[in-house]
């Protein structure tokens, strides 16, 4: 009887050689950058596109819940 030995034949892919540092996430990453005037360098980084995208949701909401004091009153 004879046994098959396959450990030559397969082919192990390890995926996960180097972990990731978990501080990845919070890294600033130029999204837009724009060197004018000598030594002036303009960007728009990832934290600044999320604090503008949500100040204009919030204040889009505050427009529409004003209502323009609008409100009738039920005298």
């Amino acid at each position: 009887m004879s046994t098959l030995s396959l450990e030559s034949n397969v082919k192990v892919v390890n995926l996960y050689k180097e972990i990731p540092s978990p501080l990845e996430q919070f890294e600033i990453r130029d999204l837009l950058s724009l060197d004018a005037l000598g030594n002036l360098h303009i960007s728009i980084t990832n934290i600044g596109f999320y604090l503008t995208v949500g100040f204009f949701f919030i204040l889009v909401l505050s427009l529409l819940s004003t209502n323009y004091d609008k409100l009738v009153s039920n005298s």
